[in-house]
């Protein structure tokens, strides 16, 4: 995508950025394919569907994949819409024989095509759940094209003639009996399936379908669809339609990954601009925001889901932060013995989530000097465990965001401000730096697959936090453009999805930075330039902005 110069943020963006987010009930993020697809399947009866196929058929790629990213990252999406195309097939025969029903016909084919064409080596994303939704797509798809006549579908007579799909990317296909025999084995749905109950819902045995929900099931469009089409009918049907018909009103017709996320996008969007000195004037609205937010149980970045380390950790930074009464022994519920689990009964450790708690460590600290013999050595283990899984290039990788850039910029950020006077930080620190230097793409820009305005503000956050770094790596001729309407999807859920307003607090404070980061810079050069042979270096930050 175009990174576009602009001029740096004024207090007028940050306080509109601010009030949008204030308005807004639902969150701000981008739609998602699989989510969309997948409702489109449970609830038919949504208002909107002629929207939801147009939208679907034109996200399909030339390549026959849906979805954004590496190839693996588009194969949920791809199960999804396939299989959606192939449930409207089975259930409406006269519709299937029209040109429009021939175009959805056309487009299940090619991707199933796609899929069976994936290149072998193809991997599949640490994503939420990927390891059951995969299989019992596969599954399902499979059972419904045993359901079709090839002389009634002739775009798909090759695929229906040929053999099923029987595994990808190394995941086997998962049959409806084989997934009610695997649940059955278990006294209680764990909570956290809720959030991917779509995948499971139609093997789910009646005694482990989730009872009354008061928010959408697991945070989730699709998971409320299923619910809604499989549990046994009860007041609380009215509450989950009412939510599912709201939230689809908001995003006009289509389904985000989860909802609502105000929570998560409050806390995310206060940090990147409290982090970057742009929060003045409005503490009272922050103080507000996260007095609603926090809670002694642990915060859940989305109603419907446990509470989790990450989003607990950004409140209690943010609580210290503002003067807001806090405990931080919250966080004792996640603590392992070297780090800190994302949430209870997580498989694989989240980098960025550590980073988080070691940042409001530190935090809880600097507000409450008094409790250091417990918190040091709590920051002492963490900054080690951290410091222990840089890869070797001096780069971070998370399960939550598809970038390095991300996990290196939350990491950074945390060893800066809590652990640089511990063993191996500050090298650690240079090291990442020095991979953002090596990583710069010739007009300045950053991302991994493609120049990205957010991938590019978390360079320039790296490197901006390293004393000495080169005054020209502050200058690139492409900038982080904080206005731009659209962003690619890189943070992790059950596929990628963009939240459009923490990106663009994120760009407004690498965007601050910057122009703070240039003013320092030029009012160095006229004191070097004013001052008598061998002055000592001073540089000054412009008396216009608070840097």
């Amino acid at each position: 995508m175009p990174l576009g110069t602009t001029t740096p943020p004024t207090a007028s963006h940050v306080t509109e950025l601010l009030s949008a987010v204030d308005r807004d009930p639902w969150g701000s993020t981008s739609p998602s394919v699989y989510e969309t697809a997948r409702v489109q399947t449970w609830a038919p009866w949504l208002p909107g569907r002629d929207t939801r196929w147009t939208w679907l058929l034109d996200q399909q790629h030339s390549d026959g994949l849906w979805g954004e990213g590496s190839p693996g990252h588009r194969v949920l999406p791809t199960l999804s819409t396939v299989a959606a195309l192939l449930h409207h097939l089975a259930e409406d025969g006269d519709e299937a024989r029209t040109l429009q029903g021939r175009h959805r016909t056309e487009a299940a084919a090619r991707g199933l095509h796609a899929l069976t064409t994936l290149p072998p080596n193809t991997e599949l994303p640490d994503t939420a759940a990927v390891e059951l939704l995969v299989p019992g797509l596969l599954g399902e798809i499979n059972e419904l094209l045993d359901t079709l006549h090839p002389g009634d579908h002739p775009e798909l007579a090759p695929v229906l003639r040929g053999p099923r799909l029987t595994a990808l990317c190394g995941l086997p296909a998962a049959t409806t009996a084989e997934l009610t025999r695997w649940l059955t084995r278990r006294p209680a749905l764990p909570a956290k399936l809720h959030h991917c109950f779509e995948g499971i819902a139609a093997a789910c045995p009646p005694a482990l379908i989730p009872t009354a929900p008061t928010t959408l099931l697991g945070g989730s469009p699709a998971a409320a669809a299923a619910w809604l089409a499989t549990a046994p009918p009860t007041p609380a049907h009215r509450t989950q339609r009412a939510l599912l018909e709201a939230l689809a009103a908001r995003y006009q017709g289509l389904l985000p990954e989860a909802a609502p996320i105000t929570a998560f996008e409050r806390l995310w969007v206060l940090t990147a601009l409290e982090r970057g000195n742009l929060l003045s004037g409005h503490e009272s609205l922050a103080r507000r925001w996260v007095t609603a937010i926090l809670d002694p149980n642990g915060v859940a970045g989305v109603p419907g889901l446990e509470p989790d380390a990450d989003d607990t950790a950004l409140a209690l930074h943010l609580a210290a932060r503002l003067g807001l009464p806090h405990d931080h022994t919250v966080l004792d519920r996640f603590r392992t013995p070297t780090h800190y689990a994302c949430y209870v009964g997580e498989d694989t450790g989240s980098i960025t989530a550590n980073a988080h708690v070691l940042l409001a460590l530190g935090s809880c600290l600097h507000r409450r000097p008094t409790e250091a013999a417990r918190l040091v050595p709590l920051i002492d283990t963490l900054t080690r465990w951290l410091l222990d899984h840089q890869q070797p290039d001096g780069s971070w990788n998370d399960k939550w965001h598809a970038s390095p850039y991300y996990a290196t910029a939350r990491v950074t950020a945390a060893l800066h401000h809590t652990a640089t006077t511990r063993p191996g930080a500050a090298a650690a620190l240079r090291s990442a730096a020095q991979w953002a230097i090596d990583t710069q793409h010739p007009d300045g820009s950053w991302g991994l697959h493609q120049p990205t305005a957010e991938e590019t503000a978390y360079a320039l956050q790296i490197l901006l936090r390293l004393p000495g770094t080169p005054a020209t790596l502050t200058h690139p001729t492409r900038q982080p453009d904080p206005f731009h309407p659209r962003h690619p999807a890189l943070w992790h859920d059950k596929t990628l999805y963009a939240p459009t307003a923490i990106i663009h607090a994120e760009l407004l404070a690498a965007h601050h930075a910057l122009a703070c980061r240039s003013d320092a810079v030029e009012q160095a050069t006229a004191d070097q330039t004013a001052a008598p042979p061998h002055a000592p270096y001073a540089a000054t930050s412009s008396p216009t902005r608070r840097c």
